[in-house]
């Protein structure tokens, strides 16, 4: 069974190209990135894949989603720096056979590992569970919102102005403000600071998460990240 690995840490992709040989795993290939990954499933289409959450370019849970989309018959599994429940409803939404923590002892991980490659879910009923309760509490409603509703509301949410919103999406303060209070109307907030607990309860904070299963994250947070960060 040829393993497709696909995480922007060479070092972590080293460890893991090791440990998965000495399992008895083949690597197909690996990749650093959700495009280098694309490109590379569609000429060697793997018999399963073992994808970081973190990526350069976008959410592991949704290049897992779009390769499963792709190829029904690979078994996925979904890598997270630190356990949450929104990356885990992601990974069970996206049709993973579980979702592990690196931070696993290495033989309960093996097992894990052997399991999902196997075909065999990792989903307890707990688990299935508290993803289903995940998306209907976060995801669902955050889905229901336009693509520039979200990007509006998540930049109020990390404390753009109207006009800072306005300036990076390239649209009038007067239609950020409408974005934000259609978004707040249709979540059932009642201002900037009920959204922003609302998002963070969800783990939705997190630009990854918030794009939720999108094959390619929207354009706006990237460019919302950034005047973030030239902000700060």
């Amino acid at each position: 069974m040829a393993v497709g690995l696909v995480d922007s840490d060479s070092m972590r992709r080293s460890v893991w190209v090791e440990r998965l040989s000495a399992w008895g795993f083949p690597i197909a290939w690996e990749a650093a990135t959700a495009a280098e990954a694309g490109v590379a499933q569609a000429g060697h289409p793997p018999s399963a894949l073992l994808v970081a959450f973190e990526l350069l370019d976008g959410s592991g849970a949704a290049l897992l989603a779009a390769a499963i989309r792709a190829q029904p018959e690979c078994s996925g599994l979904l890598l997270v720096e630190v356990p949450h429940p929104a990356r885990e409803a992601l990974a069970w939404k996206a049709g993973a056979r579980g979702c592990l923590w690196r931070g696993q002892p290495c033989e309960r991980l093996l097992a894990a590992v052997r399991q999902a490659l196997a075909g065999t879910s990792l989903w307890t009923p707990g688990a299935v569970r508290q993803a289903q309760r995940w998306w209907a509490s976060w995801g669902d409603p955050w889905a229901a919102l336009s693509p520039q509703q979200r990007a509006v509301a998540w930049a109020a949410a990390h404390g753009l102005s109207n006009k800072e919103i306005a300036r990076v999406l390239g649209i009038a303060p007067e239609t950020a403000r409408t974005h934000l209070a259609r978004a707040l109307a249709r979540l059932g907030r009642v201002d900037r600071v009920d959204l922003t607990r609302w998002l963070a309860q969800g783990g939705l904070l997190d630009p990854r998460c918030a794009a939720l299963l999108d094959e390619d994250p929207l354009p706006d947070f990237r460019q919302l990240i950034e005047a973030l960060m030239g902000l700060g």
